[in-house]
């Protein structure tokens, strides 16, 4: 073996691409094919379920379709065409615009346009956090068909971030569902006190892909502005669909 070698993490790795090329496969299955024991093929295909890469149905394991549910053509399109309209955004409401994507039970930062007040969201690509306590997570997680959704509220964390945070699962799927009717989602000081952000979601052949959202202090994101603040989200998400 290389010097340089991680071998448990080659072995997950293999086994996450024999399952994302073939047929779901038992634990046994999978024991034989790699030339592994019981409770190390165990080990592996936990984490690979727990990290959302893999999913169990009965019997078998599969890849999951938690991760990577959209085209990389779609990804990279969406790299690029945002940047004008998250700079228009920022513009407009004065606060900070970014893009986020689902990232197996978390929601990743991939493009940030940052408002000019010095208080301010800093909020960084690369940057991600659980999908329940975002409103870009949030709005992901509604727009998710049902199967995801179940799956993705097995393995959650519910990681309790403030006193406003949802750590239950039945009160954030009927959260969601209302989402979901409004098209838009509010983050009110779930991840952070004093921090509030609006979302909506963009879509791609009809799936959700992403999410376009702005957040800023509570104090001048208030709710007041809730109402002419989701309409302008929507448009712009709508928008940036429209072209992917």
């Amino acid at each position: 073996m290389d010097q340089y070698e991680v071998a448990t993490l080659k072995k997950g790795l293999l086994i996450l691409d024999a399952l994302q090329q073939g047929e779901p496969m038992r634990l046994t299955e999978i024991m034989h094919r790699f030339n592994l024991n019981k409770s190390t093929t165990f080990r592996l295909l936990y984490t690979l379920e727990l990290t959302g890469f893999i999913q169990k149905e009965g019997l078998t394991y599969k890849a999951s379709e938690l991760k990577g549910h959209y085209s990389s053509s779609a990804n990279t399109r969406l790299n690029w065409l945002v940047v004008p309209s998250l700079h228009q955004l920022a513009n407009e409401l004065g606060e900070t615009a970014y893009i986020g994507v689902l990232d197996g039970m978390k929601v990743m930062t991939v493009q940030v346009v940052e408002s000019n007040h010095a208080i301010r969201s800093h909020t960084h690509v690369g940057d991600s956090a659980y999908a329940h306590l975002s409103a870009f997570g949030k709005v992901i997680l509604a727009h998710l068909s049902d199967e995801q959704l179940k799956e993705m509220l097995i393995h959650l964390t519910q990681y309790k971030a403030t006193k406003h945070t949802f750590d239950d699962n039945h009160l954030l799927k009927e959260h969601l569902n209302v989402i979901r009717q409004q098209g838009y989602a509010i983050d009110d000081e779930e991840t952070e006190v004093g921090l509030r952000c609006v979302a909506a979601p963009i879509f791609y052949n009809g799936k959700v892909i992403a999410a376009l959202a702005i957040s800023g202090p509570a104090a001048r994101l208030n709710r007041k502005r809730n109402r002419a603040v989701s309409k302008i989200l929507k448009e712009c998400s709508a928008q940036i669909s429209s072209q992917l």
